[in-house]
């Protein structure tokens, strides 16, 4: 799952959140937890999920 360019794909956390069908905060608990998908930080408020972390989270083919 590669966007333009080649470069693995990024959601933002709207973004994944409309497709998990969740909330924003949802998903900030989870990363809180040390439970939701990985994820990058670019800077401190900007939070981005690789489309391929986020299908092995999906499947359980990350440990936790």
């Amino acid at each position: 799952m590669t966007g333009p360019g080649n470069r693995p794909k990024m959601l933002t956390p709207g973004e994944l959140a409309a497709q998990l069908g969740v909330d924003v905060r949802t998903l900030k608990r989870l990363r809180d937890e040390g439970r939701g998908p990985a994820y990058i930080t670019l800077t401190p408020r900007t939070i981005r999920y690789l489309s391929s972390e986020v299908a092995d989270w999906l499947t359980g083919d990350t440990a936790d």
